[in-house]
This record gives C-alpha cells, structure tokens and sequence, in this order.
C-alpha cells in the first residue's frame, strides 16, 4: 500500500525519512509525520512491517544518526488506545535480546509509549485537523491488519 494521501514526507524531513529507510525495514511507507514519542519531538514512520521512530536531535546528518530510535513490528503491539485528537497510547510486548519477557503469571510484560502527531513545515491547519482525527483510526487500522501471532525472537528496536 503506498502513500495515504497527505500524509506524504513533509519537506525538511527527507533527510530524517531516508535515514530511517535506510536502518529499519521499513518496506513501504503508508504514513509519515513529525510526532512526539511520550516528550520527545520525532518523526513517525508507518508501514505494513511495523512502525519507525527518530528522535529530532538537529538538522545535520551527523546529529538525526547519533540521536534515539525505535523500531517495533506489529506483531509486538499488544494494542493500541485512542487517547484524543492526533494522540495514540501503543501497548507493546517488551522483549531483552530479540525474546518476549513474559512474567511469573505467563503473562507479557507490556510497555507503553503516547504518540502525538505535530504539525508538519508549512501544514494549513485544516489538513493537520484532518490528520489528527484520522491517526488513530488509521494506526488502528493498519496494526489490526498485520499483527499476526508472537515469533519466537524479534528485530524490533523499544
């Protein structure tokens, strides 16, 4: 699936967007967006693989590649919380070397991270409205799509 539209790469952050493609597979990007991963202002990207994070360090590559990144299959989201407008809560299944951490109770044990979308360079205000109602639906939508069931060890990055 490519592309939704409007939620394209916004400019400036081609760099960042390449950066990401280049250490995560990725595969083919649906959505894009500057986004806070709980306080700290990223950049979101979302496909049928997972989803990719990068934390905004600064505008030089040197910087966008020392700075905090996550990457997380889908089959490793326990579930996702609409929370308000342009904010999602992602429950995810912790794992320490690449394996599930399951608790004395057989149970997961879960992190959590908010999302909040933030509006992209020269956005209009009504395209980013748009944009925040439909996040959690769309993020909703494409994790029920590709969750699968639990793999013994995983590449995600939490």
């Amino acid at each position: 699936m490519p592309f939704i539209q409007g939620w394209e790469v916004s400019p400036g952050r081609e760099k960042m967007f390449e950066k990401i493609l280049e250490t995560d597979p990725v595969g083919d990007p649906i959505i894009t967006s500057k986004c806070k991963l709980d306080k700290e202002n990223g950049f979101l990207v979302a496909s049928d693989n997972g989803f990719s994070w990068r934390i905004k360090m600064g505008y030089s590559t040197a910087l966008m590649s020392a700075g905090k990144s996550k990457w997380v299959r889908w089959y490793d989201v326990y579930n996702i919380i609409p929370k308000g407008n342009g904010q999602i809560m992602v429950q995810f299944k912790k794992r320490k070397n690449g394996l599930l951490i399951i608790d004395k109770k057989g149970n997961y044990k879960l992190g959590q991270w908010k999302l909040t979308l933030n509006r992209n360079s020269d956005e209009p205000k009504d395209n980013f409205k748009q944009r925040q109602q439909n996040f959690a639906m769309i993020m909703t939508e494409i994790f029920n799509r590709n969750k699968g069931t639990d793999v013994e060890t995983s590449d995600s990055r939490m």
